[in-house]
This record gives structure tokens, sequence and C-alpha cells, in this order.
């Protein structure tokens, strides 16, 4: 085939590309090929198609997250729930090359407060909100119920809890987390930092810890112990949203994508209840959170196999050879195999074109945003998730991950 016609046939067939590629790679991808005619040129069509092969292994990335429930923390609060989707989507790019192949991953969340008075004096006012688990609009609907209340933040006791009560993968290249955030002295209560941080290293867990608001020689104490960089924030600022042309098709895409979602099993109807509510509570707190989440759930971090036909099929071929009647939904009830079998492809296709269009969009966004960045200059914003994310890829890239 001629250059020419290599690159005709490229152009015809990008969001396709785009939809096999998923994730990093697929928005990589689209913005080479989307770009304004003058800069495409650096990208050639043989640098385009030299994707390595995508193992179907993912690794596991757990994370921990401590959040300080205390009076006075609602901005971390509104922090964690508006960042959530960036922090993910940034998570689930990660990759790793196993025996020549890409090993993308799996991203597990689980949540926990301290420093919150209505929780027992006996449990050092710690309490797990969430085990671990890959259902991101569980997480979010956590995140909502929060408030804030007292104040008798045991930091430490709350990292050794987290640490011994969650179930860590035992697999030596997995990437364990426990993120604490908080404002007052790390000393209180009755387990010490260093205490804490043997507690961790013993599992090959990383501690990275966020101090909102002020500085504390306690938290800079701890951070070492960790071994690892003290973050700090100022939890009141809000995120800048810069508008982009893209915006409007991107949120509609978003919600599209909803329509392709087949539930099934007792919880079914709930989860995608949850869905509909992460959605309406991320459009409440700001556009910008609201274009993250419609852009994640266009990414392989975006899974709901435990409850989207969509999803368990794709995850595990013969699931709908093992499925009874009663368990799904019920326009697929008394329908043949075959029949059932094309109702999921027939979603499962048009899922794939909206997330191919959603990555093309977000691509020409995410130029689109950087250059209005640049001319707008000024000091990069300093949030829970862009400084957790700084610490994180460290210790992501001394096993490997990219």
């Amino acid at each position: 085939m001629s250059t020419n016609k290599l690159k005709s046939w490229l152009r015809r067939n990008s969001l396709t590309l785009v939809a096999a590629l998923g994730g990093a790679a697929g928005v990589a991808y689209a913005a080479g090929w989307h770009r304004p005619p003058a800069a495409a040129a650096e990208i050639t069509p043989a640098a385009a198609v030299a994707v390595p092969e995508r193992d179907t292994v993912q690794d596991t990335v757990q994370i921990a997250l401590l959040l300080d429930t205390s009076s006075s923390m609602d901005g971390l609060i509104n922090q964690a729930r508006s960042h959530l989707w960036n922090m993910v989507d940034q998570m689930g790019k990660m990759t790793r090359i196993v025996d020549g192949k890409v090993r993308g991953v799996k991203i597990q969340l689980a949540l926990f407060e301290y420093g919150n008075d209505t929780i027992s004096a006996q449990d050092g006012y710690i309490r797990q909100v969430l085990p671990f688990t890959g259902d991101l609009d569980s997480v979010s609907e956590k995140l909502q119920g929060l408030f804030t209340n007292g104040g008798s933040e045991y930091a430490g006791q709350a990292i050794q809890v987290a640490a011994n009560k969650l179930q860590w993968s035992s697999d030596p290249a997995a990437l364990k987390f426990i993120y604490v955030a908080g404002n007052e002295g790390f000393d209180q209560g009755p387990v010490s930092a260093a205490a804490a941080m043997a507690t961790a290293a013993k599992k090959d867990i990383s501690v990275q810890l966020v101090l909102c608001d002020n500085q504390d020689p306690t938290w800079t104490a701890a951070a070492a112990l960790a071994k690892s960089d003290l973050a700090t924030i100022d939890q009141n600022q809000v995120a800048v949203h810069i508008p982009a042309p893209q915006d409007a098709e991107i949120l509609s895409l978003g919600q599209e994508l909803n329509n392709t979602y087949m539930a099934y099993g007792s919880e079914g109807q709930a989860a995608l209840a949850r869905q509909k509510g992460a959605d309406m509570s991320s459009a409440k707190m700001s556009k910008k959170v609201a274009i993250e989440r419609a852009q994640l759930k266009s990414k392989k971090a975006y899974k709901n196999d435990n409850w989207d036909l969509v999803d368990a099929v794709d995850t595990r071929p013969a699931f709908l050879e093992n499925a009874s009647d009663d368990k799904l939904p019920v326009e697929m009830r008394g329908k043949s195999l075959e029949e059932k079998k094309a109702m999921v492809a027939a979603n499962a296709a048009k899922r794939a074109e909206l997330k191919a269009k959603i990555g093309k969009l977000e691509a020409e966004r995410t130029q689109f945003v950087d250059a209005e960045r640049k001319k707008q200059g000024g000091p990069a914003e300093q949030q829970l998730d862009t400084e957790l994310l700084k610490s994180t890829k460290k210790t992501a890239a001394k096993k490997g991950y990219k």
C-alpha cells in the first residue's frame, strides 16, 4: 500500500482504531490524526500504527482514601468529590510492558473517614465507609454522603486501620496506596507516625500525605517516615474551568452512553440509579467535573461488569450461556441465546462508537485547553488530584509503570 493510500485509510478508520486502542493510547492516536494539518506531519502513519500488542491481563492499583471529616474540612470533601473522576482517569492511563505487551491497570478504591465525632471514640473516630471496589459510582455516592463534625484526628491510627483491615493485593507488581488528607497535628492518638508507616511498609503500601491549608512540622516528619513527598493544598480552592468548543458534545455523548447499559441481577437497577445520580451530582458541582466524568465513562477504568451485561460479556465471553433468565433484563427473557447475544452486541457496538467519538473530542479539547492555559499563564493549580498524582507517578515508576 502506498503512503498516500495508507494515510487515507487511517483517516477513514480512525474512530474504530481509537475504540480498539482505548485509554491513553486511543486518545494519543486521535490527537495525532485530528490536530491541525500543520502539526499532523509530526506523527507519521508508521509511528501511529506501531502500537505494541495490548495484554488481556491487567495490573492492580489499589487506593485507600483517608479523609479528615472533622469540622472545617468541608473544602477537602468537596475537592475529593470533584476530583474523583480526573484522578481515576489519570491513574487508569498507567501501563507496564510485560513480555513485550502493554498491560493496563484496573483501579480499586476504598474510602475511610477519620476525626468525626459522630464515630465512636472506641474506634478512634475512624470509619471504613467503603471497602475496595471497582464500582466508581458507589464511591461517588459515598463521598456525597460525607459531612464534617468534631475534631479528634488520629491520622496514624487511621493508616494502621486501613493497612490491617482492607484486602490488599498479594501481587508484588500491584500498586498499593494509602492517601491521607488532613490539617491538624499528625501526632494525635495512640498510634505514632513511625508505627503507622512501619505497618504500611510491611505490606508494600505507599503512604502519601496531603496537608490542607497550613504548614505543620508533624506532617513533614510523618512524610519523611513514609519516604514520600508531603503535598500541600488549599482545600478551599475551586478548580478553574476553561470552556472549550467540544464541551457540549462531550456532555451529550456521555449521557448517550447510559442508554447502552443493560442492568442485570438483583442490584442492577440500583446500580443504574447510582450511575444517573453520579452524573447529576457531577453536573451540580461544575461543568468541569461533569466533563471529566463523561470522559472517564469512555475509558476502560470505568467498568461495571458486576451489573452491566455489555461489560460482563466483555470480561467473560460465556457469561450469557450461564446466566439464568430471571437475572437478565426483562426484555431479554424468553429470547434464544443467539438473540440475547445479538442484543448485547448491538449495545456494545453503539458504546464503542460513542466512546470513540468522546476520545476524539477529548483529544481536541485537551489541545485547546492547553493552548488557553499557556495564554493565561500563572502558576499551576495545586489541588488534591494534581498533588496526589505527582507523588504517585514517582512510586509507580519504581515498579516499571508509565
